[in-house]
């Protein structure tokens, strides 16, 4: 057996010597050669150690923390993804409809921008506020990629997905914008946009990988798997120092594993096999974001359009709007964007969006008897039948012209915060114009004996038709009569109120109904209160040009977008004026005022007749209007319309003519009539004349039927006239 040499140790594992060399002395360089000049004497060398990058520690992972390798004050820690906060400005859902597929259905592609953005999970923020000492510093990502996966069911139930890649583009250090484009085609537009309005399941799958330090620990050899060399030649074992450390040194000596019978427990013992090493290593690094239905909320209600042949960026509906081409019969939708609008415009209930007429219809909280420079758009008729057999009998009819009683201040405000969303710019904002016949209009009060709620003479104005007549000895109309106008004129919360059906359009499916509040605490102002500018006192001079004392509870002044609101408590009088300051910079300057009747503190007979117009008629013979509404007809196609009512019971009985054109879309004219015929039926047959814009295009003549106590407001719309010229 070899014998160890001066200088080494030896271990014996088997028939294999191992050597270790001791650890050699510090180098010294030799001399320089002398060339003429003094030698220097020689300086030891000593290597310097290159210090590791500083990176984290793969096996020191505790959740989304690590430690470094080389400072144990500084942590790693791996960043948490979400949604971005909202409401997200890049969000949109952009469609087109670009043709159509092999079925004839709109062959849809679509582009979908969010913002994702990045934050410390809660375990880094926990460590941050727990541990002052400990330096934390965010792993830096490398090659990110995102894609966004979308799950469906497939057609025997299976669970599919769909999955579309993202462009990724850095808003700042926290926040990525994704884009996807191009790959959203065909019907995984309309899944897309049902799985983020509907299902919620759509998830953003993120992916990257970072630098680390691996810590590798290399397995012990089994007791029966001896290292050894073999020879070219020959099986015989060599010592371990002549194994070669580097490949192609000795080429004719492969190191070959082989397997040999369990050894005994004496007197061989183990190899000693390396420490374990740290590597630099690549880490994969994945993480999923969940969108629910985040973007359903109503913030984001304008971010869905669409664009086909026929419109241009017009907001999604919902999935008909992208499954066909024209499935929808209404053209509206209600708008959520601006938030509750009843909160910042209490006058104000709700917002329809007309996506095709670019119109927003604000539906009031209420309607409200019109005031206006003649008082009240109230009127009493007592109707006496003297001559009845078993005495004298009477009817009540009461007339009311109610319209939305909205804030000026409002609505202008409103209409101020429509145009600054981009999505809106170039909407109108109007109020409702038709009335709805299911679910009917109502009127809630006992004493009546019928009502009728119809289209008003003026835009955006109803009647309200109230009638009491004499019914059983114990119900007499004078009693009813009294206790209606009663109620007309409380002030402690018992008005007579009920509901308005209000239509958007044909196609609309669900009711849209308003509140009715017939009290003359509540009314809807017109042109009553004019605003004069006096330079010399600067001031602004507000004339009340009714018979009513007004009560005004704000007003504003308008120059251009800033409005400047005034809350105040001023009064003024019927047909009187007031001042308020004028401001320096008045250069078109607006006047809105929010004002309603100042009631008297405790209403008397004589004060009734002040709001409510009374008139008498004896059974023989009175007074009746009848009038006609063409507030839907398109003046631009027709330049006017003449209209002749006849009735067939009252032959002797010729109104006249009755005109509609741009300028005067509502006529109306008195007539007389008996009694009987005011209160129970009036047939009329209208004749309409119809004259067109278009040169040489030749007038139409067609007759419709109505009964004017039912409906005493004839509305005449375009498609009337349009049945008409198809069959001309």
């Amino acid at each position: 057996m070899n014998q160890p040499v001066a200088g080494t140790t030896a271990r014996f594992v088997g028939a294999a010597t191992v050597k270790r060399i001791a650890a050699p002395m510090p180098i010294k360089l030799a001399a320089p050669v002398n060339h003429g000049t003094v030698a220097q004497p020689a300086v030891p060398y000593h290597a310097v150690p290159i210090r590791p990058a500083s990176l984290p520690l793969t096996n020191s992972r505790n959740g989304n923390l690590f430690v470094d390798r080389n400072d144990p004050k500084l942590h790693w820690y791996l960043p948490q993804f979400t949604v971005f906060a909202d409401v997200d400005p890049d969000f949109a859902f952009v469609a087109s409809q670009s043709g159509q597929d092999a079925k004839g259905n709109p062959f849809n592609k679509a582009q979908l921008t969010l913002r994702l953005q990045k934050s410390k999970p809660a375990d880094v923020q926990k460590i941050a506020q727990s541990t002052a000492a400990v330096e934390l510093r965010e792993i830096p990502l490398s090659n990110l990629s995102a894609s966004l996966v979308s799950v469906y069911t497939g057609d025997s139930g299976q669970q599919l997905q769909r999955m579309f890649p993202a462009a990724i583009q850095n808003i700042d250090a926290n926040t990525i914008r994704l884009t996807f484009d191009g790959s959203i085609l065909g019907p995984s537009v309309v899944g897309l946009y049902q799985d983020l309005t509907v299902f919620g399941k759509a998830v953003i799958c993120l992916s990257a990988s970072y630098q680390a330090w691996l810590l590798s620990s290399p397995a012990s050899l089994p007791p029966n798997l001896r290292l050894i060399a073999l020879s070219r030649f020959a099986d015989t074992p060599v010592a371990a120092t002549e194994l070669p450390h580097a490949p192609g040194v000795f080429p004719r000596r492969p190191v070959q594993f082989r397997s040999f019978a369990p050894l005994p427990p004496q007197p061989h013992r183990p190899i000693a096999l390396p420490a374990p090493a740290l590597v630099d290593t690549t880490q994969p690094w994945s993480v999923q974001v969940p969108l629910g239905l985040k973007y359903k909320q109503d913030a984001y209600q304008l971010k869905y359009s669409v664009s086909t042949s026929t419109s241009a960026n017009h907001v999604i509906r919902d999935a008909a709007d992208l499954n066909a081409f024209s499935v929808s019969q209404t053209e509206f939708a209600e708008l959520k964007a601006l938030g509750d609008i009843s909160q910042k415009y209490p006058t104000v209930s709700r917002l329809f969006v007309g996506v095709l007429s670019r119109t927003i219809v604000a539906i009031p909280k209420r309607y409200s008897i019109v005031r206006g420079r003649s008082g009240c758009a109230a009127l009493c008729m007592a109707l006496v039948d003297s001559s009845a057999a078993d005495g004298s009998r009477c009817k009540f009819e009461f007339d009311f012209t109610i319209a939305p009683e909205v804030s000026r201040i409002d609505f202008l405000k409103l209409t101020q915060d429509i145009l600054s969303q981009d999505e809106l710019k170039g909407y109108t904002l109007k109020l409702p114009e038709f009335q709805r016949n299911t679910p009917p209009s109502t009127l809630a009060t006992e004493f009546q004996s019928e009502t009728s709620i119809s289209a008003g003479t003026e835009p955006h104005t109803f009647s309200v038709n109230v009638g009491i007549r004499d019914g059983a000895s114990e119900s007499p109309a004078v009693a009813n009569a009294n206790l209606f106008i009663m109620r007309l004129c409380t002030t402690s919360g018992a008005d007579l109120v009920g509901s308005l059906s209000l239509k958007l359009d044909d196609g609309y499916p669900d009711a849209i109904v308003s509140a009715i509040d017939l009290n003359f605490s509540h009314s809807a102002g017109t042109d009553e209160i004019v605003a004069e500018f006096e330079e010399g006192a600067g001031e602004m001079k507000l004339t009340n040009q009714s018979p009513l004392d007004l009560q005004i509870s704000r007003y504003a002044l308008i120059k251009g977008a800033v409005v400047t609101e005034v809350d105040t408590a001023s009064t003024l009088p019927a047909n009187g004026s007031l001042s308020i300051p004028l401001p320096a910079d008045h250069a078109d300057l607006m006047f809105a005022a929010d004002a309603q009747i100042r009631l008297p503190g405790s209403m008397a007979k004589a004060d009734v007749t002040r709001f409510l117009h009374f008139q008498t008629a004896d059974v023989q013979a009175t007074q009746y209007v009848v009038a006609v509404d063409g507030s839907g007809i398109d003046f631009k196609k027709v330049d006017s319309v003449i209209i002749d009512i006849t009735f067939a019971n009252l032959t002797n009985l010729t109104p006249r003519s009755l005109k509609l054109n741009k300028d005067l879309r509502a006529d109306s004219t008195h007539i007389v009539v008996p009694l009987e015929n005011a209160i129970f039926s009036l047939p009329g047959n209208v004749s309409v004349q119809v004259h067109f814009t278009a040169l040489g295009s030749a007038p139409i003549n067609f007759t419709m039927q109505n009964d004017f106590n039912a409906t005493p407001v004839l509305l005449v719309l375009q498609s009337d006239i349009d049945q008409h010229v198809a069959k001309s």
